[in-house]
């Protein structure tokens, strides 16, 4: 088990960077889904 006062960063740095890459380019894009606009029979 690990240490309450282990943080991903500490762990496995690459794996912390690619997580905080992510919630910035969410932060950064938007994205939007295409949808139908009336409902389906």
């Amino acid at each position: 088990m690990f240490p309450a006062s282990m943080t991903i960063a500490d762990f496995d740095p690459e794996l912390s960077e690619a997580i905080n890459a992510e919630r910035q380019r969410q932060e950064d894009h938007v994205e939007l889904i295409a949808s139908e606009n009336y409902a389906s029979p």
